[in-house]
């Protein structure tokens, strides 16, 4: 009962006095903050004709598998078109038309490879199993990857040539 009353007589307090309690205002909105944009240090930098990845595939790769007697050919190395000659940069366009041809046989090697296992199951001999079928798969899509790779090469150091090895004017 006296929880009961001391709690009336404070709201009563409280509204007959509200000088003595000081309302709570909600704080002022912040004003909004204006970025500027940041300066520009940098210039852009636009290259299209870089190679993207470099990295050499794993040995197992161009190696033959299970015995299907297909190789892959080696990827021609990349030439630093800056500081070649004419005749290297010719050279490596050669080489890189040559490495398309090689890769090319070695695709229709493993392709044939692949069809001649599945016909062999088909006349009760052993097929290949799900994952060499990937394993050849990627082979071959990695050796279609690599003939972009040589051609790519090729691009960069042709460009390259003409940017800064040539002794072209401008």
């Amino acid at each position: 009962m006296w929880i009961k009353i001391g709690l009336a007589v404070g709201v009563l307090a409280v509204a007959a006095a509200p000088e003595f309690f000081p309302v709570v205002n909600a704080a002022p909105e912040p004003a909004p903050v204006i970025s500027k944009p940041a300066p520009k240090t940098f210039k852009p930098v636009c290259r299209g004709d870089e190679v993207l990845d470099s990295r050499p595939d794993p040995a197992w790769v161009s190696q033959s598998f299970n015995k299907d007697n297909c190789r892959a050919p080696l990827l021609p190395a990349a030439l630093d078109g800056t500081a070649a000659s004419r005749e290297q940069v010719v050279a490596a366009m050669g080489e890189a038309k040559r490495y398309a041809v090689a890769a090319n046989e070695f695709q229709r090697c493993v392709s044939d490879y692949v069809a001649a296992k599945k016909t062999e199951a088909t006349k009760g001999g052993a097929p290949l199993t799900p994952s060499q079928i990937i394993i050849e798969n990627h082979r071959i899509l990695v050796s279609q990857r690599a003939v972009q790779t040589a051609a790519a090469q090729a691009r960069v150091a042709i460009n390259a040539f003409n940017s800064y090895g040539s002794d072209c004017p401008d």
